[in-house]
C-alpha cells in the first residue's frame, strides 16, 4: 500500500494531508515531509487522517516525534479521525496526548473536539504489576505538575506522573 501527502498552507499553519496507510513502509515519507515543512520554517501544523485507512505502531512514532519536535517552539494538530484508526488512538491512549479536532475547519479555528480523561484499563493492570496501585480516580492531564508539556501528558497516561 501507499501514502499519498499533501501539503498546503493556512496562513500561518502547514496542513499535511495523508491519504492511504501510515505504517513501516510509509512513515519514513510523513516524517521526512514533516521534517522537511518544519525546516523550512513550519511551526504550526494541522495534519488531517480523515483519509487514513489505517495507522500502525510506526505511524504513530512518527506523529509522536514530531509533536516532540514541536512542543516549546509550535504546535501540532491532528484532524479526521475515524473507524479504525480513531479506534487505535482511543484504546492505545494517544488520543489523550494529542490536540485532536473534527476537521481542518475545527482545527483551523481552535475548537477541540473533547476527549476521554481516564487511564485506560491496561494502564491500571501494568500499575498494578509493577507493584504500584491504581490510580482510584483519575485526573485530567491538564492537572499533571512539572514536567511540562507533551512529556507531562505522556508520563500522566502512563500512570508515572506526580500524584
Amino acid at each position: 500500500m501507499s501514502l499519498e501527502i499533501q501539503q498546503s498552507d493556512l496562513g500561518a499553519q502547514k496542513l499535511i494531508k495523508l491519504i492511504g496507510r501510515l505504517d513501516t513502509e510509509t512513515s519514513p515519507d510523513f516524517e521526512l515531509a514533516a521534517y522537511d515543512a518544519q525546516n523550512g520554517g513550519a511551526k504550526e501544523f494541522i495534519v488531517d487522517l480523515s483519509e487514513v485507512t489505517y495507522v500502525s505502531s510506526a505511524g504513530l512514532r512518527v506523529l509522536l516525534a514530531l509533536a516532540k519536535k514541536l512542543e516549546g517552539k509550535g504546535s501540532m494538530k491532528l484532524t479526521g479521525l475515524k473507524g479504525v484508526v480513531k479506534e487505535v488512538f482511543e484504546k492505545s491512549g494517544f488520543a489523550r496526548l494529542f490536540q485532536i479536532f473534527a476537521d481542518v475547519s475545527a482545527a483551523s479555528g481552535g475548537q477541540a473536539v473533547a476527549t476521554a480523561v481516564s487511564a485506560p484499563p491496561r494502564v491500571k493492570s501494568a500499575s498494578e504489576l509493577l507493584g504500584g496501585s491504581a490510580p482510584t480516580m483519575p485526573r485530567p492531564v491538564a492537572q499533571a505538575q512539572a514536567p511540562q508539556g507533551f512529556f507531562a501528558k505522556l508520563l500522566a497516561l502512563i500512570g508515572l506522573g506526580k500524584k
